[in-house]
Protein backbone atom coordinates (compact mmCIF):
# COMPACT_ATOMS: atom_id res chain seq x y z
CA UNK A 1 0.00 0.00 0.00
CA UNK A 2 1.20 3.64 -0.80
CA UNK A 3 1.66 5.57 1.94
CA UNK A 4 1.73 9.93 1.58
CA UNK A 5 4.90 11.92 1.40
CA UNK A 6 2.68 14.18 4.39
CA UNK A 7 2.13 10.77 6.29
CA UNK A 8 5.73 9.38 5.90
CA UNK A 9 6.74 12.87 7.13
CA UNK A 10 4.43 12.85 10.36
CA UNK A 11 6.03 9.81 11.41
CA UNK A 12 9.63 11.43 11.53
CA UNK A 13 8.27 14.09 13.78
CA UNK A 14 7.95 14.51 17.76
CA UNK A 15 5.79 16.89 19.26
CA UNK A 16 6.27 17.84 22.90
CA UNK A 17 3.68 18.38 24.83
CA UNK A 18 3.76 20.87 27.70
CA UNK A 19 1.16 21.59 30.62
CA UNK A 20 1.42 23.83 33.10
CA UNK A 21 -0.03 22.40 36.37
CA UNK A 22 -1.02 24.38 39.45
CA UNK A 23 -3.98 22.57 41.63
CA UNK A 24 -5.37 20.40 38.54
CA UNK A 25 -4.54 17.32 39.34
CA UNK A 26 -8.38 16.38 39.74
CA UNK A 27 -8.77 17.05 35.62
CA UNK A 28 -5.49 16.86 34.41
CA UNK A 29 -6.39 12.68 33.97
CA UNK A 30 -9.17 13.23 31.30
CA UNK A 31 -6.53 15.74 29.50
CA UNK A 32 -3.71 13.56 29.22
CA UNK A 33 -6.20 10.48 27.77
CA UNK A 34 -7.84 12.62 25.92
CA UNK A 35 -4.37 12.66 23.72
CA UNK A 36 -4.61 9.82 21.41
CA UNK A 37 -3.06 10.77 18.64
CA UNK A 38 -2.23 7.83 16.11
CA UNK A 39 0.92 8.22 13.55
CA UNK A 40 2.53 10.83 16.06
CA UNK A 41 5.26 10.46 18.83
CA UNK A 42 3.77 12.64 21.56
CA UNK A 43 6.59 13.12 24.59
CA UNK A 44 4.40 15.11 27.59
CA UNK A 45 6.26 16.77 29.87
CA UNK A 46 4.06 18.58 32.88
CA UNK A 47 5.38 21.49 35.34
CA UNK A 48 4.07 20.69 39.13
CA UNK A 49 4.02 24.85 39.51
CA UNK A 50 4.59 25.25 42.93
CA UNK A 51 1.26 22.87 43.97
CA UNK A 52 1.61 20.96 47.06
CA UNK A 53 3.22 17.71 47.98
CA UNK A 54 -0.23 15.75 47.58
CA UNK A 55 -0.88 17.55 44.47
CA UNK A 56 2.91 16.35 43.31
CA UNK A 57 2.69 12.98 44.48
CA UNK A 58 -0.75 12.45 42.29
CA UNK A 59 0.83 13.43 39.45
CA UNK A 60 3.77 11.23 40.20
CA UNK A 61 1.40 8.30 40.01
CA UNK A 62 0.04 9.07 36.50
CA UNK A 63 0.71 5.87 34.49
CA UNK A 64 0.86 7.09 30.92
CA UNK A 65 3.72 6.42 28.38
CA UNK A 66 5.89 9.49 27.72
CA UNK A 67 4.95 11.19 30.25
CA UNK A 68 7.63 13.53 32.42
CA UNK A 69 6.90 15.24 35.60
CA UNK A 70 9.28 18.02 36.55
CA UNK A 71 8.91 20.57 39.12
CA UNK A 72 8.98 24.53 40.11
CA UNK A 73 9.24 25.54 43.61
CA UNK A 74 7.67 28.45 43.00
CA UNK A 75 4.79 29.86 41.18
CA UNK A 76 6.04 30.69 37.78
CA UNK A 77 2.81 31.77 36.15
CA UNK A 78 2.10 30.29 32.56
CA UNK A 79 4.96 32.14 30.45
CA UNK A 80 7.53 31.42 33.02
CA UNK A 81 6.73 27.49 33.12
CA UNK A 82 5.89 27.37 29.27
CA UNK A 83 9.88 28.71 29.14
CA UNK A 84 10.73 26.68 32.09
CA UNK A 85 9.68 23.44 30.59
CA UNK A 86 10.88 24.46 26.61
CA UNK A 87 14.78 25.11 28.31
CA UNK A 88 14.40 21.90 29.97
CA UNK A 89 13.70 20.19 26.77
CA UNK A 90 16.47 22.29 25.04
CA UNK A 91 18.69 21.18 27.12
CA UNK A 92 18.05 17.54 27.56
CA UNK A 93 16.93 16.51 24.18
CA UNK A 94 17.73 17.50 20.42
CA UNK A 95 14.65 16.45 18.50
CA UNK A 96 12.76 19.45 19.33
CA UNK A 97 10.99 20.64 16.59
CA UNK A 98 7.77 21.83 17.97
CA UNK A 99 5.59 22.29 20.85
CA UNK A 100 1.97 21.95 21.64
CA UNK A 101 0.84 24.02 24.72
CA UNK A 102 -2.23 22.46 26.22
CA UNK A 103 -3.95 23.59 29.32
CA UNK A 104 -4.81 20.87 32.33
CA UNK A 105 -8.53 21.10 32.37
CA UNK A 106 -9.11 20.78 28.73
CA UNK A 107 -9.39 17.47 26.48
CA UNK A 108 -8.49 17.22 22.89
CA UNK A 109 -10.78 15.48 19.73
CA UNK A 110 -8.52 12.69 18.96
CA UNK A 111 -5.83 12.81 16.61
CA UNK A 112 -6.09 17.16 16.73
CA UNK A 113 -2.41 17.08 17.51
CA UNK A 114 -1.44 15.56 14.25
CA UNK A 115 -4.06 17.79 12.07
CA UNK A 116 -2.72 20.73 13.17
CA UNK A 117 1.06 19.39 12.45
CA UNK A 118 0.01 18.31 8.96
CA UNK A 119 -1.19 22.30 8.83
CA UNK A 120 2.30 23.41 10.14
CA UNK A 121 4.62 21.29 7.80
CA UNK A 122 2.49 22.94 4.83
CA UNK A 123 2.85 26.38 5.73
CA UNK A 124 6.23 27.21 6.72
CA UNK A 125 6.26 30.67 7.67
CA UNK A 126 3.64 29.55 10.46
CA UNK A 127 4.87 30.05 13.71
CA UNK A 128 1.87 28.98 15.72
CA UNK A 129 -1.81 27.44 15.26
CA UNK A 130 -4.69 27.27 17.07
CA UNK A 131 -8.33 25.26 16.53
CA UNK A 132 -11.25 26.41 18.07
CA UNK A 133 -11.78 26.22 21.60
CA UNK A 134 -15.26 25.47 23.14
CA UNK A 135 -16.16 25.76 26.99
CA UNK A 136 -17.34 22.58 28.56
CA UNK A 137 -20.68 23.48 27.84
CA UNK A 138 -20.12 23.55 24.19
CA UNK A 139 -20.02 26.81 23.36
CA UNK A 140 -17.70 28.76 21.42
CA UNK A 141 -15.11 30.66 23.36
CA UNK A 142 -11.74 31.28 20.89
CA UNK A 143 -12.61 31.66 17.19
CA UNK A 144 -9.78 33.17 16.13
CA UNK A 145 -8.94 36.02 17.98
CA UNK A 146 -8.07 39.23 16.00
CA UNK A 147 -6.46 42.63 18.28
CA UNK A 148 -7.56 45.84 17.42
CA UNK A 149 -4.52 48.41 18.48
CA UNK A 150 -6.10 51.46 17.56
CA UNK A 151 -9.08 51.00 19.93
CA UNK A 152 -7.05 49.11 22.47
CA UNK A 153 -9.13 45.61 22.01
CA UNK A 154 -8.54 41.93 21.71
CA UNK A 155 -11.66 40.46 20.34
CA UNK A 156 -11.65 36.56 21.04
CA UNK A 157 -14.82 35.97 18.94
CA UNK A 158 -14.78 38.49 16.21
CA UNK A 159 -17.74 38.23 13.67
CA UNK A 160 -15.71 36.89 10.84
CA UNK A 161 -16.03 33.25 11.70
CA UNK A 162 -18.97 32.06 9.44
CA UNK A 163 -15.96 29.99 6.82
CA UNK A 164 -14.43 27.36 7.64
CA UNK A 165 -11.45 27.62 6.29
CA UNK A 166 -8.27 27.96 7.95
CA UNK A 167 -7.05 31.41 7.94
CA UNK A 168 -4.70 34.00 9.57
CA UNK A 169 -5.30 35.68 12.83
CA UNK A 170 -3.82 38.14 15.49
CA UNK A 171 -3.06 35.37 18.40
CA UNK A 172 -3.27 32.23 19.09
CA UNK A 173 -5.31 30.63 22.30
CA UNK A 174 -2.59 29.66 24.85
CA UNK A 175 -5.06 26.63 26.04
CA UNK A 176 -4.39 24.88 23.06
CA UNK A 177 -1.42 25.79 20.65
CA UNK A 178 1.21 23.95 17.91
CA UNK A 179 4.45 25.85 17.91
CA UNK A 180 7.22 25.94 15.75
CA UNK A 181 10.49 25.18 18.46
CA UNK A 182 12.37 27.30 16.37
CA UNK A 183 10.48 30.29 15.37
CA UNK A 184 9.01 30.38 19.53
CA UNK A 185 13.07 30.26 20.21
CA UNK A 186 13.92 32.72 17.72
CA UNK A 187 11.54 35.61 19.10
CA UNK A 188 12.67 35.09 22.90
CA UNK A 189 9.83 33.06 24.17
CA UNK A 190 7.31 34.42 26.84
CA UNK A 191 7.38 37.27 28.64
CA UNK A 192 8.24 35.33 31.81
CA UNK A 193 7.13 38.65 34.31
CA UNK A 194 3.53 38.67 33.54
CA UNK A 195 2.80 35.49 35.42
CA UNK A 196 -0.65 35.45 33.96
CA UNK A 197 -3.06 36.54 31.14
CA UNK A 198 -1.74 38.23 27.73
CA UNK A 199 0.76 36.41 27.10
CA UNK A 200 -0.50 34.66 23.96
CA UNK A 201 -1.08 38.37 22.78
CA UNK A 202 2.43 39.52 23.42
CA UNK A 203 3.95 36.69 21.88
CA UNK A 204 1.83 36.83 19.14
CA UNK A 205 3.12 40.93 18.43
CA UNK A 206 6.68 38.95 18.53
CA UNK A 207 5.55 36.92 15.76
CA UNK A 208 3.93 39.53 13.59
CA UNK A 209 6.73 41.74 13.88
CA UNK A 210 9.20 38.75 12.69
CA UNK A 211 6.82 37.71 9.52
CA UNK A 212 5.54 34.85 11.24
CA UNK A 213 2.35 33.81 10.01
CA UNK A 214 -0.40 32.80 13.50
CA UNK A 215 -3.00 30.49 12.23
CA UNK A 216 -6.80 29.30 13.36
CA UNK A 217 -7.84 26.16 12.41
CA UNK A 218 -11.73 26.09 12.76
CA UNK A 219 -12.91 22.69 12.02
CA UNK A 220 -10.83 20.98 15.06
CA UNK A 221 -12.14 21.72 18.60
CA UNK A 222 -10.46 21.30 22.26
CA UNK A 223 -13.26 21.63 25.14
CA UNK A 224 -11.59 23.81 27.92
CA UNK A 225 -13.15 24.56 31.45
CA UNK A 226 -11.73 28.21 31.36
CA UNK A 227 -10.46 29.66 34.62
CA UNK A 228 -10.44 25.71 36.87
CA UNK A 229 -7.62 27.25 38.98
CA UNK A 230 -7.57 30.86 38.84
CA UNK A 231 -9.59 33.03 41.24
CA UNK A 232 -11.31 35.85 40.24
CA UNK A 233 -9.49 38.07 42.05
CA UNK A 234 -6.40 37.12 40.15
CA UNK A 235 -8.12 36.70 36.88
CA UNK A 236 -8.86 40.81 37.73
CA UNK A 237 -5.39 41.79 38.64
CA UNK A 238 -3.65 39.74 36.20
CA UNK A 239 -5.97 40.88 33.04
CA UNK A 240 -5.92 44.51 34.26
CA UNK A 241 -2.59 45.10 34.50
CA UNK A 242 -1.31 42.84 31.55
CA UNK A 243 -3.94 44.65 29.14
CA UNK A 244 -2.74 47.88 30.19
CA UNK A 245 0.99 46.87 29.70
CA UNK A 246 0.29 45.53 26.15
CA UNK A 247 -1.48 48.41 24.70
CA UNK A 248 0.74 51.27 26.01
CA UNK A 249 3.25 49.34 23.78
CA UNK A 250 1.67 48.60 21.03
CA UNK A 251 -1.35 51.12 20.75
CA UNK A 252 -1.42 53.23 17.61
CA UNK A 253 -0.10 56.49 17.36
CA UNK A 254 -3.59 58.01 16.69
CA UNK A 255 -5.46 56.42 19.61
CA UNK A 256 -5.97 58.54 22.77
CA UNK A 257 -3.61 58.64 25.81
CA UNK A 258 -6.57 57.13 27.79
CA UNK A 259 -7.40 53.86 25.26
CA UNK A 260 -5.21 51.53 27.17
CA UNK A 261 -7.35 52.59 30.15
CA UNK A 262 -10.99 52.52 29.02
CA UNK A 263 -11.18 48.81 29.86
CA UNK A 264 -10.08 48.77 33.32
CA UNK A 265 -12.46 51.91 33.73
CA UNK A 266 -15.51 50.32 32.50
CA UNK A 267 -14.60 47.64 34.95
CA UNK A 268 -14.35 50.04 37.83
CA UNK A 269 -17.50 51.59 36.59
CA UNK A 270 -19.03 47.82 36.51
CA UNK A 271 -17.88 47.20 40.66
CA UNK A 272 -19.18 50.81 41.55
CA UNK A 273 -23.07 49.99 40.63
CA UNK A 274 -22.66 46.64 41.84
CA UNK A 275 -20.85 47.69 44.95
CA UNK A 276 -17.96 45.40 45.07
CA UNK A 277 -15.13 47.34 46.96
CA UNK A 278 -12.83 44.21 47.04
CA UNK A 279 -13.31 43.74 42.79
CA UNK A 280 -12.74 47.93 42.72
CA UNK A 281 -9.89 47.94 45.09
CA UNK A 282 -7.86 45.12 42.77
CA UNK A 283 -8.92 46.80 39.56
CA UNK A 284 -7.08 50.08 41.31
CA UNK A 285 -4.22 47.99 42.56
CA UNK A 286 -3.75 46.81 38.70
CA UNK A 287 -3.66 50.30 36.95
CA UNK A 288 -1.09 51.54 39.99
CA UNK A 289 1.13 48.12 39.38
CA UNK A 290 1.02 48.88 35.49
CA UNK A 291 1.91 52.88 35.59
CA UNK A 292 5.41 51.95 38.25
CA UNK A 293 6.48 48.69 36.11
CA UNK A 294 5.42 45.99 38.59
CA UNK A 295 5.33 42.65 36.95
CA UNK A 296 5.08 38.94 38.46
CA UNK A 297 2.21 37.58 40.32
CA UNK A 298 -0.27 39.50 42.71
Amino acid sequence: MMVSPSKILIHQKKVYVIIINYKSEDVIHNALKSLNENDLDLHIVILDNESTDVSYKRLKSIKVRKVEIIRSDINLGFGGGINKVFKYIQQVYNDNEYIFLFNPDAIVSENLVRNLLNILLKNNNVAAISPCVMTMDNVKHFTGATIDLKHCVIQNNPKITKTNEVRKIDTFAGSAALLDSRKFDNVGMFDDGLFLYYEEAFLSMKFLNKGYDILYEPNLKVFHHCGYSVSNTVKNYSFTRNHIYFFKKYKKESSSFFCPYRIPLKKIMFYIIHFSPQNIYIILLAVWHAAIGRKGML
